[in-house]
């Protein structure tokens, strides 16, 4: 009985060696697959591929290696960087690595990380093929710090309470003829509908030397209701202006353009300028201040045209905690004043606030919200209703996003309206509630 003691052990021990022969062959064959995949130019599917491994084989070069490569290609930049930083843990003079991670912090916008780690690959010796690719990267990153270009794509679905922003009064009395009571048409009372949306913009910015820059942008959006599709609106902007830099203060002054459409028609034009002034207080604290005019035109309703002038103030906060919160308030005030004349009722002075903020409540996520309260005081009274109209607006908006992946980010947010009027045809709710994804590139 004692003697068998023995040869059970050398059994067990030899079993177990056995299996972890055989689980090193099978791993083996795993990152063989892996590198052919690669090889042919499925990253994606090397990354599913490898990633099951992870606890397991963490730690090892190769496994390491070949996870940040296909982790890299496949958009899973920043798990591309922890794998290839542990290959330099292990490996601090593995120059494929060092190549690899630069390519990593260059793809999530780390510029100078990605130049100083090019660089220390460039001093090794590596083919000339090899460094020919280097000084492709490094030459992107220079050309990128004088010229930035971003575009981003989204598309979304979503619901809307009021896609018309009208009365859900269907009667209104009419103080000009005595008080009648009309029956409103039933385009004039709120509908409701589902609807799709897109959108989608491009950012540039040309540095012309360390202070002055070149900077523009063009855009546009349009929604679509699956119904009342003679509500759709689509717009369309741009602007292109200069800004200028210096230590914590900048300047931007910029000419902008907007073409606003309700059921394929051109139903609003808008020409003007913006003036704007950022003061960093510190790395956490900013302070804004703008002023913006503009020409508002109506191409079918020209008795409506108006000029705009806005001025305003705004602060926003960073703190440092755990869910990196940020706060922003804002005030503003101005004029939109008519072109006709005989018609004040048609311009007001708006005046408001906004105050919102947002946190970061888990690895990836990003909660956010926001009150805006705006009164509008119209210069006359109304011929129909013999009352000078005043407006208070308020909208609350809520709503989360995730990012899924480096560049696409899956957004949910609801805003809600509540417009009080003392004339009740300008009475209104509305809720609009997306759910969005955005391509940012």
């Amino acid at each position: 009985m004692l003697r068998s003691a023995p040869r059970m052990m050398t059994r067990i021990v030899l079993g177990v060696v056995l299996a972890i022969l055989s689980l090193s062959a099978l791993a083996d064959q795993t990152l063989d697959r892996a590198k052919r995949l690669l090889e042919q130019k499925q990253p994606a599917q090397a990354y599913e591929l490898l990633l099951p491994l992870e606890a397991q084989r963490a730690g090892n070069p190769e496994y390491d290696y070949l996870l940040g490569i296909a982790a890299l290609d496949s958009g899973h930049r920043e798990r591309a960087i922890f794998a290839l930083e542990r290959v330099l843990a292990v490996q601090p003079d593995n120059a494929l690595a060092r190549a690899e991670i630069a390519r990593a912090y260059l793809a999530v916008g780390e510029k100078d990380t990605a130049r100083r780690e090019f660089e220390n690959v460039k001093r090794e010796r590596i083919p000339a093929e090899a460094r020919a690719t280097i000084d492709r990267y490094l030459s992107a990153i220079t050309a990128a710090e004088t010229t930035q270009v971003q575009g981003y794509i989204e598309i979304g679905v979503g619901s809307d309470s009021n896609v018309n922003s009208a009365t859900a009064n269907s009667q209104i009395a009419l103080p000009a003829f005595g008080g009648l009571i009309a029956t409103l048409n039933s385009a004039a009372t709120s509908k409701s509908d589902s609807f799709t949306s897109v959108a989608g913009g491009i950012n540039f910015t040309r540095k012309l030397d360390q202070r002055w820059s070149v900077i523009g942008s063009v855009g546009g959006n349009g929604k679509f209701n699956r119904n009342e599709d003679q509500f759709d609106t689509d717009t369309v902007e741009g602007n292109l202006g200069a800004r200028w830099a210096a230590d914590a203060d900048a300047l931007t002054l910029a000419a902008q353009m907007q073409s606003f459409s309700l059921d394929n028609s051109r139903y609003r034009d808008s020409r003007g300028m913006i003036a704007q002034w950022q003061h960093n207080l510190d790395e956490q604290r900013q302070l804004t201040g703008y002023l913006q005019y503009a020409q508002l035109r109506y191409p079918e309703q020209s008795i409506r045209d108006a000029n705009r002038g806005i001025g305003g103030v705004a602060y926003a906060q960073a703190f440092s905690s755990r869910l990196s919160p940020v706060l922003f308030l804002s005030a503003y005030g101005g004029r939109e004043k008519e072109v006709a004349d005989g018609v004040p009722h048609l311009g007001h002075e708006p005046a408001g606030i906004r105050i919102g903020g947002q946190f970061k409540p888990a690895e990836g996520w990003t909660v956010f919200g926001g009150v805006n309260y705006e009164e509008r005081r119209y210069g006359g009274p109304e011929p129909i209703f013999l009352a000078t109209r005043k407006d208070k607006q308020t909208d609350l908006r809520l709503g989360a996003s995730y990012l899924m992946r480096a560049g696409t980010t899956l957004i949910l947010q609801a805003v809600s309206t509540d417009n009080k009027s003392n004339i009740d045809l300008y009475r209104f709710t509305r809720t609009v509630s997306t759910v969005s994804v955005r391509f940012d590139f």
